[in-house]
């Protein structure tokens, strides 16, 4: 299997609480002119506008082991966005540029994530760690009131750089130390 599935209890045990906060940075980037959390990516890093939640950490420092079991050396960024949707906007086929791509479930509702050659229930507390370069989409399985809510995220080595790598206008893009 090319990805891998982890369960954070963390989430589950803290949703409610964490929901609030996502709710509360939302609605901070929409005052600030990002509309669209998942389109505008590059133009923030969830775990940036949703400081100082401590619960943010927590998953951050969640997220930070997973890759570094996968890819413990070297000079890692990470890129991470808030995917805040109706049912009707969830996200249709797409890849990522980047190497390797991640989400975490907060609150998925009734959906799965289908790739290509496989399909992810999605459930509270999840992570999905896996290839970048790989088409998928989120289907409703059923509709729901309220908000989708997933954290993506994306490994960026420096490879994925030019040869001359100088700042670019990804401005949602952190070190992963």
């Amino acid at each position: 299997m090319e990805y891998t599935l982890y369960n954070f209890d963390y989430i589950k045990q803290n949703q409610l609480e964490i929901i609030k906060e996502l709710k509360i940075s939302q609605e901070n980037l929409v005052n600030y002119g990002v509309f669209d959390t998942t389109k505008a990516y590059i133009y923030y890093n969830i775990f940036g506008v949703s400081s100082p939640s401590m619960h943010m950490y927590r998953i951050y420092e969640k997220v930070r082991e997973i890759v570094r079991d996968r890819f413990p050396t070297g000079p890692l960024w990470i890129q991470s966005w808030l995917n805040y949707q109706d049912h009707d906007d969830v996200l249709g086929w797409h890849n990522h540029s980047s190497g390797w791509h991640g989400y975490i479930s907060i609150e998925p509702q009734d959906t799965v994530t289908e790739f290509d050659d496989w399909t992810i229930d999605n459930e509270c507390g999840n992570i999905y760690f896996g290839p970048g370069h790989k088409k998928h989409r989120v289907v409703n399985l059923r509709r729901y009131r309220g908000k989708r809510i997933t954290i993506g995220f994306d490994v960026i080595f420096t490879t994925d750089f030019s040869d001359n790598p100088l700042p670019t206008e990804n401005f949602g893009a952190i070190p992963l130390l």
